[in-house]
């Protein structure tokens, strides 16, 4: 039996019909399903209750996933019929199995061991029936080609981490939604320019999916989360197209090369990515599991210094931006000092937002402050300075 391997279609005769019809069919279905999901979800009181780290205050239906794997799915099984795309067969047996975990999850809460499981039996369904995967470095730490085995543990990881840092950050209206929608659509350029129209059609479908569903996110009447379903799906939908854009711009008929692939990545995930490595590193140091839920993300700092959701949301989409055009401009001084200066700028960024935090937070104690008899004395207020600061 032939197994179909992962190869872009190079010679799809563009028509804006189809083109048009993936992002506006995605939206279409996932709008439609909202209303019935949010009815279905207040009936049977399948909503997200309020807790100690929850930034909303009243019950809320958190089954967006459903609405977003809807429309996705809805496009990729209809189009990657009428075009017979094999490489999205596999893509939607993936989707369906993190749907289900996710879903599980939302409903009855499951362990980390077992969303870990969900993800690796889709991240490995994908890489080795495809072959989808990360086969070089590009020169990134002094590596290019890596070893079948190596690859395929790497891009495993990859996938759990991407899944994971975007399940992280769904922690405020819109931040993921946004950053998804920003990567799919520099996706879609790039797979639109090479022709690979399969790609082209993944990306566009979840633009069109995160579209509506954000329209519901940011409403005050008919609000709803995209809970874990939503935030795995999105993370693994990322990491396919990442994965796929690296593989793709490694080949000779790539028609738009861009110099340093992996770069470019991890500048366009570098929002998630970076939250995420901040937390595992603040919950590890305070001898918790790296998946204990707390509140130290980025988005909490940014609520803590008046932000609104959808100011936070364009802050983190406008960064990503921001660090994707870096990367190019970083290229010129080889790639493991271009990792370093977007690595310093990420983190100069990150620090910014916790000092500014601290700040705050010291300014607000000493105005707060009523002294009996009389005022602190100056070295005592800038100690109290330093000690927030450090």
């Amino acid at each position: 039996m032939n197994i179909p391997k992962f190869a872009p279609e190079l010679t799809f005769d563009y028509n804006v019909f189809f083109i048009v019809a993936s992002i506006f069919l995605a939206a279409f279905v996932s709008y439609k399903s909202y209303p019935i999901i949010i009815r279905v979800s207040r009936l049977k009181r399948l909503m997200a209750k309020p807790e100690h780290r929850s930034v909303h205050k009243t019950e809320t239906p958190n089954l967006g996933g459903i609405g977003i794997f809807l429309g996705v799915i809805t496009v990729l099984t209809f189009l990657g019929a009428v075009f017979n795309y094999n490489n999205l067969l596999c893509l939607i047996g993936a989707l369906v199995v993190l749907f289900f975990t996710g879903l599980k999850d939302d409903l009855v809460n499951i362990t980390p061991k077992q969303k870990l499981l969900g993800q690796t039996i889709a991240a490995l369904c994908v890489i080795a029936i495809t072959d989808l995967r990360i086969e070089s470095f590009h020169g990134l730490f002094g590596i290019e080609a890596l070893p079948y085995m190596v690859s395929v543990v790497f891009s495993l990881f990859v996938f759990i981490i991407v899944i994971n840092a975007f399940n992280l950050i769904d922690g405020v209206d819109g931040l993921a939604g946004s950053i998804g929608i920003t990567a799919s659509l520099l996706f879609g350029i790039y797979f639109y320019v090479n022709n690979n129209d399969s790609l082209l059609i993944i990306s566009l479908s979840l633009v069109g999916a995160l579209s509506s569903f954000l329209f519901f996110n940011f409403s005050k009447k008919y609000k709803i989360f995209m809970g874990d379903t939503g935030s795995m799906v999105l993370g693994f939908l990322m990491a396919y197209q990442g994965i796929s854009f690296i593989k793709i711009n490694g080949m000779v008929e790539s028609s738009m090369d861009i110099s340093n692939a992996p770069l470019f990545i991890l500048a366009l995930f570098s929002f998630p990515l970076m939250d995420t490595l901040r937390v595992f590193i603040i919950r590890i140091h305070k001898g918790r599991s790296p998946f204990s839920a707390d509140k130290n993300h980025i988005h909490h700092d940014l609520l803590s210094l008046g932000f609104k959701h959808w100011q936070i949301a364009l802050t983190a989409s406008l960064f990503s931006l921001f660090m994707v055009f870096l990367s190019f401009q970083y290229n010129t001084f080889g790639a493991n000092m271009a990792f370093m200066l977007l690595f310093l700028t990420c983190l100069s960024f990150f620090a910014l937002i916790n000092f500014s935090k601290k700040a705050k937070g010291v300014l607000k104690k000493t105005f707060n402050h009523k002294p009996k008899k009389t005022k602190p004395s100056l070295p005592l207020q800038l100690r109290g300075f330093l000690n927030a600061f450090f």
